[in-house]
This record gives C-alpha cells, sequence and structure tokens, in this order.
C-alpha cells in the first residue's frame, strides 16, 4: 500500500481504517465514513479506501456480508468498481 499512505499525525482516522484493511478489519473504515462531514472529505475517504479494496477485496466482501445494507460499505463498492473501468 505504498501510494496509500496517509500521515497518521494529519489523519488519524484514515490512517487506521488503511492498516484496518489489512488486518480485514472493516470497522475502523466504517468509522472513518461515518466521520465524513463535508463532501470532499467524504469523497477523498471513499476513494482512498477504494483503491485499498481494489488490493483487499476480501476486507471489503466482510464488511458488506457483515452489513448487507451499508450506504458506506456500498459506496466504497461502488467506487471501488469504477477504478476498474476503462
Amino acid at each position: 500500500m505504498r501510494d496509500l499512505q496517509v500521515d497518521p499525525e494529519k489523519d488519524p482516522v484514515l490512517a487506521r481504517a488503511l492498516v484496518g484493511t489489512l488486518r480485514d478489519e472493516w470497522r475502523p473504515a466504517a468509522d472513518a465514513m461515518r466521520s465524513a462531514r463535508e463532501w470532499e472529505r467524504r469523497a477523498y475517504i471513499t476513494l482512498t479506501l477504494a483503491a485499498a479494496a481494489r488490493r483487499r477485496v476480501d476486507w471489503l466482501r466482510n464488511w458488506l456480508k457483515a452489513r448487507p445494507d451499508d450506504r458506506d460499505a456500498a459506496a466504497v463498492h461502488h467506487a471501488m468498481e469504477s477504478l476498474d473501468e476503462p
């Protein structure tokens, strides 16, 4: 995840979420998404998590399985799919 580095001092919430993807923990990502109050911040978190999900798709599948109606998980999933489009 070299290109997905986030400074934990400047953005501890998103840094925890990215570490969570490596540990197959989806709750830190859910917390990060829920914390986003502004559209720009939400878009940044969504796209960053989507890029991480491309490498750790099982992590995202676990989140979707645990919370099938979670709109934040769905947003990350759709963003991940859009990253794969040509």
